[in-house]
């Protein structure tokens, strides 16, 4: 653990960057190592992409524990002694909360699609972007170099 003043060596800073990237939460590692959140900040943005390559790797990881435990329920309530002894309200319970999380993990599944498609957006060259200009008289100057640059029809 860091004190107040002292440099963290690499060893330190990549073990900030390993457990950010397990719990995603910039205080809970500052406290954890003694350290402020600027200093989380700034160890987390000094391999930004390492970073998040770890925290995609530790979501799959995590998604797929969870998975495997989903299917060792699923096995377990298609048994037919459970079913058998199930009741019908506690049946339902169990249907409505997989369908929930399956309704849920395709919405996620969007949410990102949706972040790509905007991320490729904003790094796309400007000249296929569309600028929205709000002052009435550079909409004109815009207009006009657009019409000379066409040359007469």
């Amino acid at each position: 653990m860091a004190r107040k003043g002292q440099k963290l060596d690499d060893r330190e800073r990549e073990h900030i960057r390993a457990f950010y990237a397990s719990c995603g939460n910039i205080r809970k590692t500052a406290r954890e190592f003694g350290v402020s959140p600027s200093t989380v900040k700034r160890i987390i943005d000094e391999k930004k992409d390492e970073v998040e390559h770890l925290r995609t790797l530790k979501k799959s990881q995590w998604i797929e524990e969870a998975w495997r435990t989903i299917g060792l329920y699923m096995e377990r309530l298609q048994d037919p002694k459970v079913v058998e002894r199930t009741s019908a309200r506690d049946s339902v319970i169990v249907v409505g909360t997989l369908q929930d999380k399956i309704l849920k993990a395709r919405e996620l599944d969007l949410k990102q699609q949706e972040i790509d498609l905007k991320r490729q957006e904003v790094e796309t060259p400007t000249e296929n972007r569309v600028v929205i200009i709000n002052d009435v008289d550079e909409m004109r100057k815009a207009l006009e170099e657009d019409d000379s640059s066409n040359g007469p029809d």
